[in-house]
């Protein structure tokens, strides 16, 4: 699609284009995999390309690395959006990976990986080996129940969306140093937390997944205040979303998962604009998943439609 051919978001405020489409399926077997791990998980599949692709996340490098669950692996997108390589395969021991989801990356470029049904993280080095493993299946502090979400804030605290155990742990130096809510409905409670993203003055986002809110939380932990509107299809309100990025101006990005769209709340939570509808064409989504923003952009996992959507904001005027 050529930048020039905008298409106008549905019921938002502003115009975005579309910049880029990395497609997931079979993308040809000369990427290079990041380490032997690979092996019998490329050979088995037959390609290197998504099947499902669910999380995203950048290194200092500028290339995307995407979880991608039905394969059980991640997968390394090069800033020219050529799929590089990969790393991962089916099992529990360590290194091994059962149905991936969040990715973060922290500043010495180490890659952590939620590895949900295996209820725990593990860290990774920028080649795809091992370094350690975070928690085990369980509910007391630093132990999962398919953990879904992961963040590190600037000041290298580990935040975990620790779903059907409906918390977020905070994580320093490996260590568990904070445990935010339980199950339930009042406010500073969830139900299936689903991401957590962290702002410059430290205060912590919560996605509470079945709530549909984005839930806040001051550096004390303290619930602040909620934004999201709830459940429903009307803009500004969510339907089971899965994913939550920050871009520059700390505006929060939802990948709306049952509403087929991606949403943006400005730093008040007051909705920004609501951009695409249910569909597979430019601008179109299936089950959106993860979202990441990066030098203005908006790549969203297109999870349904099996591929990477890259958004950018175009001027109303823009011819």
């Amino acid at each position: 699609m050529d930048r020039r051919d905008f298409i106008r978001s549905v019921g938002a405020v502003g115009v975005f284009s579309l910049l880029g489409m990395i497609p997931l399926a079979r993308t040809g077997s000369a990427a290079r995999r990041f380490s032997e791990q690979s092996e019998a998980q490329g050979a088995a599949s037959g390609d290197v390309g998504y099947r499902g692709p669910f999380a995203v996340a950048f290194d200092s490098s500028g290339n995307l690395l995407v979880s991608d669950p039905p394969s059980y692996r991640i997968v390394r997108v090069d800033p020219s959006n050529n799929v590089t390589a990969t790393f991962g395969k089916p099992g529990s021991a360590p290194g091994y990976l059962n149905f991936p989801k969040g990715v973060a990356v922290d500043t010495d470029d180490r890659i952590y990986v939620v590895d949900s049904n295996n209820c725990r993280v593990q860290v990774f080095d920028a080649t795809g080996s091992i370094l350690r493993v975070i928690g085990s299946i369980g509910s007391i502090g630093g132990s999962f129940a398919t953990p879904q979400g992961i963040t590190i804030d600037p000041t290298g605290r580990l935040l975990v969306a620790d779903t059907r155990n409906h918390r977020v742990q905070i994580f320093q130096d490996f260590e568990l140093i904070a445990i935010i809510g339980d199950l339930g409905d009042a406010k500073d409670q969830f139900r299936l937390p689903t991401a957590c993203v962290a702002r410059s003055d430290g205060d912590i986002l919560v996605l509470d997944g079945k709530h549909g809110l984005i839930k806040v939380f001051d550096v004390d932990y303290r619930f602040k205040g909620d934004f999201g509107g709830g459940v429903g299809s009307e803009p500004g309100r969510l339907n089971m979303p899965q994913g939550m990025g920050l871009d520059a101006r700390e505006h929060v990005w939802i990948a709306d998962t049952g509403n087929h769209r991606v949403q943006e709340f400005d730093r008040s939570g007051k909705l920004a604009s609501v951009v695409g509808k249910q569909g597979s064409g430019p601008l179109e989504f299936l089950n959106p998943t993860g979202i990441v923003c990066r030098d203005d952009k908006i790549y969203v996992a297109d999870n349904g439609n099996r591929r990477i959507q890259i958004l950018t904001r175009n001027n109303e005027n823009a011819p």
